[in-house]
């Protein structure tokens, strides 16, 4: 029987060199190991974003089946030159069989080029370290009423999100529904307009990288939500202050428009700048002198957006907010770029986008502060952002989606991304924010 331990030191990394294992765009994993004892488990992981998991362990033991839940962060770093990734096991709760039982939560880690991970409920020692049996991404077609009935019980409000997300009996639940979902999407908008340093050599290819996602997620948001979309990319050659400007001039969004504007390049303060919001640098060459002709006020970006009359307008900065001389915030330490996939609940994505009004402005430091980016994932706040709009929408929320929430969350996760347990070699990035968002009436 598996006893709580009092201490949780991950020693095991001090003796093991293994790099970052980036598991794909996936809501639920299952994995199967055996112990010492040759007790099977199985386990179903409920991933949301990096910070934010789940697992519930199912097995039998003292004659009797128990299923536990987990909670999992994960942490990446280096140890003698190598990079690793573990999944941080915590808060064990017996779902049955509670009372006298106690469980040693498991560490899951990854190691390079391997399909199936370790794990360890001992870290202190390492004979301990189990190979799991087997490690896999759930298809549709395994996931029925049963299978969940394995981990859930049938009151759980995430067994029966997790019905409706597989469609299973969905005129029999009970979730918290959004306001006014209904809504009438005709003559809608939406307005995408992306400022991104493709070219520059040092943060180019993270810039690429978010630009890409960036165009995925929104036009298929627009697609799903049956409204127009219109694209605006300034980048590459391109990438310059006046097409910035030329563009803010030529939008005319309708009134039941929503406007998206996104910049992912450097940003800088001048050395008497009083207000908050970073300069963007609108240069695509450091060789470039900077200078008004080549800055863009954030601030100004936001004003001029919300003076166009859209209903929702929705501005990011993910730059640094620091002095001019800070050297380039490019780290090659990479995080578990991990985020929800086909979970979206409509209603949701409806009630995010076409239920409310008003305006965000938000940016990915204060004052004084660089923004990280690294080439395989992006810049931190961006992939946080993304990760927290997958999370809000999901079906396995079942409160109301609100952009306060979604918010919060962005600069909560790219916080916890650039920290040392993550980024060995980063310094923490606290983001921005001016919310005035409310429900349409």
């Amino acid at each position: 029987m598996r006893q709580q331990c009092l201490t949780r030191a991950l020693t095991i990394l001090a003796v093991l060199c293994f790099a970052a294992h980036l598991l794909p765009a996936q809501d639920l994993f299952e994995i199967k190991f055996t112990d010492k004892a040759n007790v099977k488990y199985k386990g179903l992981l409920v991933i949301f974003n990096d910070s934010k998991m789940y697992m519930r362990v199912a097995y039998n033991a003292e004659n009797m089946y128990k299923v536990v839940n987990v909670d999992y962060k994960s942490e990446h770093g280096k140890t003698d030159g190598s990079e690793y990734l573990v999944l941080l096991g915590s808060n064990p709760k017996f779902i049955t069989a509670a009372g006298q039982y106690g469980y040693n939560p498991d560490h899951i880690i990854f190691l390079e080029n391997q399909e199936k991970p370790y794990l360890t409920d001992n870290p202190d020692d390492t004979s301990k370290l189990l190979h799991a049996d087997s490690f896999k991404a759930l298809t549709k077609q395994e996931i029925n009423d049963a299978y969940l009935r394995e981990f859930y019980s049938s009151t759980e409000s995430d067994y029966l999100a997790l019905r409706k997300m597989f469609g299973m009996d969905l005129s029999t639940l009970k979730l918290k529904p959004n306001v006014n979902t209904n809504t009438n999407t005709a003559g809608t908008t939406m307005h995408l307009i992306i400022a991104a340093n493709t070219n520059i050599g040092d943060i180019g290819m993270s810039c690429t990288r978010d630009q890409s996602s960036l165009t995925a997620e929104f036009k298929g948001i627009a697609s799903s939500l049956g409204i127009s979309y219109k694209q605006y990319l300034i980048n590459g050659d391109n990438f310059t202050k006046a097409a910035v400007q030329n563009t803010l001039n030529g939008l005319y969004p309708g009134t039941n428009d929503i406007v998206i504007f996104v910049y992912r390049g450097h940003g800088f303060r001048w050395n008497d700048q009083q207000g908050a919001w970073p300069q963007l640098d609108m240069r695509s060459s450091p060789y470039t002198r900077i200078g008004d002709n080549t800055a863009l006020d954030l601030d100004y970006v936001f004003k001029t957006i919300k003076g166009k009359g859209g209903r929702l307008n929705i501005v990011l900065g993910d730059c640094c907010n620091s002095t001019i001389d800070m050297p380039s915030p490019l780290t090659g330490s990479e995080f578990l770029a991990m985020q929800a996939n086909n979970n979206y609940n409509d209603d949701k994505l409806r009630a995010l986008f076409m239920n409310t009004k008003g305006n965000l402005l938000a940016t990915a430091a204060s004052p004084g502060e660089v923004s990280w980016a690294n080439n395989a994932n992006g810049g931190f706040f961006t992939v946080s952002f993304l990760q927290s709009l997958r999370e809000e929408i999901s079906y396995l929320r079942d409160d109301a989606a609100d952009w306060r929430d979604l918010i919060n969350n962005t600069v909560t996760g790219a916080r916890r991304k650039s920290s040392t347990g993550v980024c060995s070699n980063c310094t923490l990035q606290n983001g921005i924010y001016h919310y005035d968002v409310t429900p349409k009436n």
